[in-house]
């Protein structure tokens, strides 16, 4: 018994040493922490209802925020709205994580202003990259503010009760300690995720901010480069607008209808802006060019009073070479002999100047040559204006375009040139018209759109009222038998008015073939039994009406394609002799226009006569016309004698 004793005394001590050396202290190194109790639910209560609110109206200001901005635009206010409506509130220049795709080709369009000559000043062009970098700065901030909140223990499943209309109740809360969801939010957990979502919303808030303020300085560059590039008109004399913000409203539609096609594709919306005609991209580099030429310095003057010709030598040889050169019409050493490689330089100047083409330099060459390089730029600028005021419609199958400084109609079919003639368009003349009893400049080509409906061929000439009194009775009082030579026509009305009209034939004043579209001007554009004055520089000779130099080269082609009829039926109704009216089945679009400018088919600039002063009147400032103005170039009268 007594070493039973002492054996259960020793496994006593064995175990108590065991026990001992296996459960260290708790106040010794690698002793296990007691764990932090859970979060209880009133303290939760009061979380939720502290964060609930910024988040909520975090939420709700990414929701409405926009819509709510856009309306406060100053000009395009409308068509922001329309756009932010459409989208449903949604961003198109940015992302949460930064700018969108649309901003690179929006902000590389805007570097291209110049080149067309749009001045930049009025462009956010610097608030649009302020915009973008806040952007992005605000993106960078929220970002890892955002992904620590996801991590924080707990707000997955808080989350949702944040977030949703109802306040979280207790029963609520309780459900989320029950299943566990939210075992490791204690008390220390629960505060810093308090924290991490106030600095959530506040970066959102920021973002936003950023966000917003992109989206309404983008849309308004958009909007503005819209306006210049397809829709503002400043340059035509009758149309310009006078008010920018009316002239937004007037063309809110096509806006729309331009953003939408950019919110599509970015490159190919903007693109789409630009004018489509090849004479329009063609223009842009000549501007280039000469902008090239004036930084070489200015063009060299020349005598008013030389007259050189091929055999001509001397200085002024010289100096005319220097100048070609300058202008790109001359390469290589300069003679002092006006030889052939010098006449056909001058040939090409006066080619792409709108003078006939002898090779031979006199005063009105010099006049041309003399005209500053500075001004030259001005005029392909104000060209630039006009192309994109245009209405050429250029994806059309087949249309004509009248220019009439120019002095030259085109067709063109499938995209291509397929014709050019000589025209003779309306004089500049001082005129009265004794019916309407008005006066001005009366004669004047209007610049206008139509579509040439028929095409007459062996026409009548139904002589207006105007030239009836002002020419043919003046005829008539020297010749009484004027009417009789000239194959004029005198029809007594029922109500005793007379009706006067030319008969078909060579010397009808509309020649063999009219071209009819409707205008209220009387306008036409026809043949003429008077070919002389295809042969001069300036042919301003008309009426009004537009004198075509080969009319059935031009009527041939346009009924082959609107009307499938071959040329030698066309002929043959013209060797009729009977007057007979083309219907189009298919009308063609003709443009009246006005551009000093062209392009030669080797791309050269072309600069032509000022003929009724639209250039100058734009550049000192009176376009469009003001009721004064428009007084100088047409006025009532009382009587006419």
């Amino acid at each position: 018994m007594r070493f039973f004793g002492c054996l259960m005394v020793s496994v006593a001590l064995l175990w108590s040493v065991g026990c001992s050396s296996s459960r260290p202290a708790d106040d010794e190194p690698g002793a296990k922490q007691p764990r932090e109790p859970q979060v209880e639910v009133a303290p939760l209560m009061e979380a939720l209802a502290t964060i609930r609110t910024p988040f909520r109206a975090a939420a709700e200001r990414e929701r409405t925020a926009l819509a709510t901005r856009a309306g406060e635009a100053p000009r395009y206010r409308k068509a922001m709205t329309e756009t932010v409506e459409a989208r449903g509130g949604e961003f198109h220049f940015s992302l949460p994580d930064g700018p969108s795709g649309a901003v690179a080709p929006l902000r590389a369009a805007l570097d291209t202003l110049p080149l067309h000559a749009i001045p930049t000043e009025d462009y956010p062009i610097q608030a649009l990259d302020d915009a973008v970098e806040k952007v992005r700065g605000a993106a960078s901030k929220a970002a890892p503010l955002r992904d620590a909140l996801r991590a924080l223990p707990g707000w997955g499943p808080l989350e949702s009760l944040v977030a949703r209309e109802d306040p979280p109740t207790e029963s609520d809360v309780e459900h989320l300690l029950q299943d566990d969801r939210l075992e490791d939010l204690t008390a220390a957990a629960l505060a810093t995720l308090v924290d991490a979502v106030k600095a959530d919303c506040a970066a959102r808030e920021a973002l936003l901010d950023a966000r917003i303020a992109l989206e309404l300085t983008a849309s308004e560059a958009f909007f503005r480069f819209a306006m210049d590039m397809k829709f503002r008109i400043k340059a035509h004399p009758f149309k310009a607008h006078t008010n920018l913000g009316q002239a937004v409203r007037n063309h809110h539609d096509g806006l729309m209808a331009a953003f939408d096609a950019f919110a599509r594709d970015p490159e190919a919306g903007l693109k789409a802006l630009l004018p489509a005609h090849p004479y329009y991209l063609a223009t842009v580099e000549g501007l280039a060019l000469y902008r090239k030429f004036a930084e070489a310095g200015p063009f060299k003057p020349l005598p008013g009073k030389v007259k050189l010709k091929r055999g001509s030598r001397g200085a002024a040889v010289q100096d005319l070479v220097e100048r070609l050169a300058q202008e790109g019409y001359w390469d290589g050493p300069i003679p002092s002999v006006f030889n052939e490689d010098v006449e056909n330089a001058v040939k090409q100047y006066q080619a792409t100047h709108g003078f006939n083409e002898d090779g031979i330099l006199e005063a009105r060459h010099l006049t041309s040559l003399n005209v500053p390089v500075e001004t030259r730029i001005r005029q392909i600028e104000l060209s630039l204006q006009r192309w994109r005021e245009s209405e050429v419609r250029h994806h059309e199958p087949t249309y004509v375009r009248v220019n009439l400084p120019e002095f030259m109609m085109e067709v063109w079919a499938d995209g291509e040139l397929a014709l050019k003639h000589r025209i003779v368009c309306g004089n500049n003349n001082w005129d009265v018209d004794p019916d309407a009893r008005i006066e001005g400049r009366l004669n004047r080509t209007k610049l206008f759109t139509s579509n040439i409906e028929t095409i007459a061929i062996n026409p009548r000439w139904h002589v207006p009222a105007r030239i009836r009194k002002l020419e043919l009775d003046f005829e008539l009082l020297n010749d009484p038998t004027y009417y009789q030579k000239h194959n004029f026509v005198v029809k007594v009305l029922p109500d005793g008015r007379e009706l006067i009209y030319q008969d078909a034939g060579d010397s009808n004043a509309l020649g063999r073939v009219k071209f009819v579209f409707p205008n209220p001007y009387g306008i036409f554009m026809h043949d003429t039994n008077a070919k002389k004055f295809f042969d001069r520089e300036i042919r301003a000779f008309s009426h009004g009406c537009i004198r075509l130099q080969e009319p059935f080269v031009v009527a041939k082609l346009l009924i082959e394609r609107a009307n499938g009829m071959t040329a030698e039926q066309v002929i043959a109704i013209r060797n009729a002799a009977e007057p007979r009216d083309v219907k189009l089945k298919t009308p063609v679009p003709i443009f009246l226009e006005y551009n000093s400018v062209g392009v030669a088919p080797d791309g050269r600039m072309m600069f032509f006569s000022d003929i009724y002063g639209y250039d100058r009147d734009y550049f000192d400032g009176k376009i469009p016309y003001s009721d004064e103005e428009l007084k100088t170039l047409q006025r009532k009268i009382q009587k006419v004698d």
